[in-house]
Order: structure tokens, then sequence, then C-alpha cells
């Protein structure tokens, strides 16, 4: 099996600048023996020291930072029922007492492999497995553990040697890892063989699982050695388009998860061996390798995508071998592609210069600073929702090219994997005014299939001239469903990556995403941890990518297949059940707690009116002119938000606000609406020109907001019947009022027969 590329360690004095080959063999088998859990993994330098300020998300994550600034290994920490002994005795007879320890382990059914640990000859790491293994304190320790325990000191006794020398321990550096010095050993034994021994055993991959004590600072690993070198050295031809990476496209996609062969010249023809309804599988696989390279730019990676893919898919390369599949396939495909590169005046699918109209552009660029702003007028609990269904919105306005989209609340739940109604309901009630205007009115409740609250974005003020946007790349998309399997804290923390312009730390993160209070809080113990348990799920998403220096960057690397595994799992759960509530939506059918609530609320309307209308004309008068003395001291603030929250109220008790704007109109006499006009004039020109520009804003952006509009007393408003008119015409009104209405009807109908028969 072909070894792929890893960056050297700073000790590699032999090849400073070189790579290090690693087996994919010893990948998998470190895969399988690790703890994935992201705090399971540090970095230490070659003075075996825990390099500070580096969270490490995973074991891919942590090989890509070896030989970066002082990361000289890493080291992580073992699953349950796998444990390793540190033999750090020098010379011939550590080679001795590891045998003798290794067989020890065999004799009671364990699984054993043997890597030298590349300090110094006769220093071993024996790793080994069994399922009644547990590891625990030295004081705690039972079972398996204890046994190999006592072993240990009886025979550092017997051959009189420190007991610290034969250690049984929890955290080692991986079989992929050098040595802190640049050494690189290899484990005895065929590793094809040991992988399948050890899947016997552990037949399931490993699932994060915390740690039962904190990381050390410290980690004891061998000195440094030769270096062991590996014979299988075929050439990776390099990719040159690294920028013009894309996602998978989904025929592909399906057939790496699923089996399900796309549509092509592979499943065409026929020839003397196989008939037309065939498959060619080497047409087929050489195409996927194809899609590989243009989508995914990089052998390891994309040999990993075809190991994890489905049994039946790619069976000829799983069959040769990497080293096959990379010289025969790959590196023919790279070359072509380069070659088209160099040939073509145009890029590969993804470069493009189409996009969005530059208003919207503006408009969605102005409305991103405009939420990041709003977002912290809420807590800190409610910050994540609320960025996540408003960069949502954006991202639909931007993917429409228009101002004015339709936001259904089932396709944000949908988009942004939020799982509470409520919740998206109240950041689109919180952004009406302020990002743009929730139109109401569009949706009609007798085209129930068809219409749909709209939310239309505020238009940035035009500064300067127009400009014209220049050819946009389009970063792959998250899978669908993603969001809902990752932390909530994780998409803001990925826009706030994708906004930085180059890598950032993450106090300044955790602040920049909003996880503290106050943007001048310094982000505690508690908030870091959550952020880097969010960081470390972006990590293993392909979206967020670590450097030597504990700074974070986003990042556009191909997904692992269990990752889109379990996205599109939680996608079509979500989807049937939004799918089950359309179909009982548009036909109409309406629950008891929907139709007791509307009761509720028609009698608390009707006993406040009742109220209303058994005070006396003089009660009425006076309630009315202190509140309205008291509006009118307030400032032009504290009335918009007055107003504002009356309307709101308004609204969630099912009345128009336009349509109660109009019914106070109709109901003021002519001559006290010219006497109010001509108040408003006289304290409208005392205002100062600030105030005034001040107070008609405030206005205008109620009435936009609301829908109002200015109407003159008596003039026609509105003829045609309104969504809330509709609405309350469907409104239960209970049994009595029913019948009644029954009867009414049935009484006409009599008094015209009977006016026909006399007639």
């Amino acid at each position: 099996m072909l070894p792929v590329t890893v960056p050297a360690s700073q000790g590699d004095a032999a090849h400073p600048s070189a790579g290090r080959r690693v087996d994919t063999a010893l990948l998998a088998l470190d895969e399988h023996l690790f703890n994935p859990a992201a705090a399971a993994w540090l970095v230490i330098d070659a003075g075996n020291t825990a390099v500070p300020r580096v969270d490490v998300p995973s074991l891919d994550a942590g090989l890509e930072l070896i030989g970066k600034g002082r990361v000289a290994a890493l080291v992580g920490h073992l699953r349950d029922s796998v444990g390793v002994v540190d033999v750090d005795v020098p010379s011939e007879f550590g080679n001795f007492l590891a045998a003798e320890i290794a067989d020890w382990l065999r004799r009671r059914g364990a699984w054993v492999l043997e890597r030298p640990s590349g300090g110094a000859k006769g220093r071993w790491h024996i790793f080994f497995a069994h399922t009644d293994y547990r590891y625990s304190p030295a004081a705690q320790r039972t079972g398996l553990a204890a046994e190999v325990t006592d072993f240990l000191i009886g025979l550092a006794a017997d051959v009189k040697v420190p007991a610290h020398e034969l250690d049984l321990r929890e955290a080692v550096r991986p079989l992929t890892s050098p040595h802190r010095h640049g050494a690189v050993t290899r484990p005895k034994g065929n590793l094809r063989h040991a992988l399948r021994d050890l899947q016997r055993i552990l037949p399931e991959r490993p699932e994060p699982t915390p740690l039962r004590r904190r990381p050390r600072a410290t980690t004891a690993v061998g000195a440094s050695s030769s270096i062991s070198t590996n014979d299988n050295t075929a050439v990776v031809v390099p990719l040159l388009f690294h920028r013009w990476r894309r996602e998978l496209r989904p025929d592909w996609r399906r057939y790496l998860l699923h089996g399900h062969i796309p549509a092509g010249t592979w499943t065409t023809g026929a020839t003397r061996s196989r008939n037309a309804d065939q498959v060619d599988r080497s047409l087929l696989e050489i195409s996927c390798t194809r899609e590989l390279v243009w989508a995914v730019g990089d052998p390891q990676i994309a040999w990993r995508i075809i190991r994890e893919s489905h049994p039946t898919v790619m069976t000829k390369a799983k069959h040769q071998g990497e080293a096959w599949w990379l010289n025969n396939w790959w590196n023919k495909t790279v070359e072509a592609a380069d070659a088209f590169r160099n040939t073509t005046d145009t890029g590969p699918r993804g470069l493009t210069n189409e996009g969005p109209p530059a208003e919207v552009a503006a408009a969605v660029a102005a409305g991103r600073t405009q939420l990041a702003a709003l977002a912290w007028t809420v807590s800190a609990r409610q910050r994540p929702a609320l960025l996540l269904v408003g960069h949502h919105l954006l991202d639909r306005v931007l993917r429409a090219g228009k101002l004015r989209v339709p936001c259904p609340e089932r396709d944000l739940v949908l988009d942004t994997g939020l799982t509470d109604r409520k919740t998206i309901r109240a950041a689109l009630r919180l952004f009406n005014g302020r990002l743009g205007t929730l139109h109401t009115d569009c949706l009609s409740p007798i085209e129930r299939d068809s219409t749909s609250y709209e939310f239309e974005i505020n238009i940035p003020s035009q500064v300067g001239g127009r400009e014209i946007p220049p050819p946009v790349f389009h970063t792959p998309p998250p899978a669908r469903g993603l969001w809902s399997t990752l932390p909530r804290t994780s998409h803001s923390l990925w826009r706030t990556l994708q906004a930085s312009p180059g890598p950032t730390d993450l106090t300044e993160l955790v602040v920049k995403s909003g996880l503290v209070e106050k943007p001048e809080d310094v982000p505690s113990k508690s908030q870091r941890s959550t952020a880097k348990t969010a960081l470390a799920a972006l990590s293993h998403a392909g979206l967020a990518t670590v450097d030597e220096d504990g700074r974070w960057s986003a990042a556009t690397r191909p997904r692992s297949m269990n990752v889109d595994r379990r996205a599109s799992a939680a996608y079509a759960r979500q989807l049937a059940i939004v799918e089950e509530e359309r179909a009982a939506y548009r036909v109409g059918a309406t629950s008891s707690w929907t139709a007791g609530r509307a009761r509720a609320i028609k009698s608390e309307l009707a006993k406040q009116k009742a109220w209303w209308d058994n005070l006396s004309p003089a009660a009425r008068a006076e309630r009315s002119s202190s509140k309205r003395l008291e509006f009118e001291q307030m400032s032009l603030t504290q009335q918009s938000a007055l107003k504002a929250r009356i309307a709101e109220r308004r609204a969630r008790a099912g009345l128009d606000e336009l349509e109660h704007y109009c019914a106070w109109l109709r109901s003021i006499p002519a001559d006290e609406f010219v006497a109010r006009s001509l108040d408003r004039k006289a304290r409208f020109q005392r205002l100062s020109p600030a105030e005034r520009g001040a107070s008609i804003a405030a206005w205008d952006q109620h009435r936009r907001r609301y829908g109002l509009q200015t109407q003159q007393p008596g003039s026609s408003v509105r003829p045609a019947r309104s969504a809330a008119e509709e609405r309350q015409a469907l409104l239960p009104d209970g049994e009595n009022v029913r019948d009644a209405a029954f009867l009414e009807r049935q009484g006409a109908l009599f008094q015209g027969t009977d006016h026909l028969a006399t007639g």
C-alpha cells in the first residue's frame, strides 16, 4: 500500500524540508485505536512540552501541524479496551523485556502490536486490546488493568529495573506521528493482518468519549534514533489548481455513498464480453477519479473517500490498491486536467462571472453588518439562533438575486436545522423594521399552497458610483442538515471565520462570534470550552482548520462520508416532519387547540371593547387626552418604541395594523382632523432641523414597517378584503352564532319564496 505525504518534523536534520511518508494502514490503525474526541489530542515540541494555545480537533489536523512552528509530534488518548505499555529500558535488555511483555499479553488473549519508541534502542510501545480492559489511575485499577499492573511491577522487581521504566499508559504517540526528534519507526509484523485482527476484537469504530482526566502538559516519549525508511515510494503528481476545488456533484456523491451508478457512457454500448445493460467498470471508476481530481485535488483525501465509500463502489481500485490507483488513474487524470487548465481560457466549474445584481449584493453586505449589530441587542443565549436565521435569510436573498423573497418558516427550519418554530418566528419579528420589512399581507388562507410571508431587506444608501463586482468563486455550501448535527454555536463561529481576513486567535474569535454577553467582556473558561467543542466539530466537517499557533481559519476541505451520512439522515427526518405539516396545512385542517385559541382571542377582544364602550364620554375623553399628552412628552426614540410595541401586540392578537389605522382615520370627524393637522404642523415647526429629520425618518420607518399609507378622511380605503379579514371570517364563532346565522339564511329564503308567490 502506498504511503501518503505529511510534513516532516523539525528534528529531521537529514531532510529538514522534505515530506514524510505515512502508510495508510498505520492511519487506519490509529483511527481504530485512539479516542477521536477533540480533547484527546495535544501536540508537543522537541523538548517534550505541550505546545500552548494549540487545540487539536482531530488526528488528521494534528498530523498536518507536525513540522510547523514548535510542533514536533502528536500525542493522543487511547479508546476504551485499548492500552499501551511503555518500555523505557535502553539497550538489548529493553528488547528482551518488550518481547516478554508482548508474550504475556498474547497468552491472556489480547491483541498486541509492538512499535519501537524511536528514542533509543530497547525502548518500545506495546499496544494491546482486550474487551475486558479499562484504564484507570493506578490506585483504582481492577480486572485486567490490575493484572497488567501487577505483572509489570513484578517483572521490574525481578530484573531490578525502576518500576517507572515499565509503565501502563493511556496517552501515547499515534503510529503515524514521528518521534519528537524526527525519528519515524514502523511497528513489527504485517499491518493489514494487524488491522484485521484488531477489528475482530473491536469491530466498531471508536466514538468520541470524554477524558477521565485532563491530559498532562508533558508526555514521556522516547529520544531520537535513526530514521526507518519505507521502500514504497511512488511519486504523486502535484495538482496546481487548488483554488478551483469544489463540492462533489450530486450524482457522484450518491454513487460514493449508496452505490447508485450515475448515467454516462459507461452504461451504454455492447462489446464481446458484456451486454449493453452492463457497466464498464474501468470507465466508471476512471470517471469517478476524474471527479475527485477536480473536486478534491488531494490524493490522500481522495483515497480515504474511496476507502470509506459503499462496498460496491470503486471495487477495482480497492482490489488493486492505492499505489496502482495512484499511478494508473490519478496521475494520468491530473496530467490531463493540468493540460486542460493550460490550454483553455475558462476555468473549471465553480468559477463564474455570474452573480447577484450589484444592488442585491450591496444590500446583503449591509444586512450582514446590521445583523451583527443587532445580535448584540439580545442575550448571548439567544444570539446563535438569531444569527443562524438571519444569515440563512440573507443567503436566500443572495441566491434569488432579489431584495424581496418568500420566507416560509418551514423552509427556514430545513435550512437552519432549528426545530423550534417559535425561535424562527421571534427572529423574524426582530428583523422586521431593522434588517428589512416582513410582509405578512401576502399570505392568503385561500391559497395556502402558493403564498407565504415575504421578507424585503433594506436598500443601502448609495455612496459614490456603481461598482461592477469581480468574478465570484462560490464556496461549496455546507451539506443540507449539517447544522442540525453540529453545536448551535458552530454556525456563528464559521461565519466569523469566513469574514476574518486571516487566522484568528481563539479569544478574539469567541468575542467576535458573540459568545460573550458584551463586546468588551473577556471570555470565560466555559465560553472558551464551548468554542473549542464547536470548532472541533467544524474541523471534522471540513469547515475549519487550526494552525501551529492555535489560530483558526475557515476551510473548504472535503468532508468525511460519515459526516455527510449523519447530515443527510438528519435532513431526511426533518423533511418528513415538514412535509407532513405542510400537507395538513394545505388541506386546511384546524386543530382543536388552534380553534380554542382563536375563540379565546375573540372573547378577550370582545371584553376589552365592552369595557371601553361602557365608559362614559367624559371618561373616554379624559383617558385619551392624558395618554396623548403622555405620548407627546416622550422622546422620538420612546415614541417609536411605544408605537412598535403596540403594533406588535395587535399583530399577536390577530389584528391588522393597516386596517386599524384606516378605521381610526374614518372615525375622526373632518373638523377634528383639520384641528389635529394644524396642531401637529405647529409643533413640527417648533422642532429644530435635526429633530424634524429624525421625526420624518421615524414615521417613514414605522409606515414602511407596518405597510401604512397616508389617507385623507372620507377617502376610499381598501375596497378588497384583506388577509386579516379572510382569517377573521374563517375563525370559528361557536355553535350559537353558527346556528343563528343558519336560521337567518333559512328565514330569508322563505321570505323570498312568499314574496314571489304573492307577486
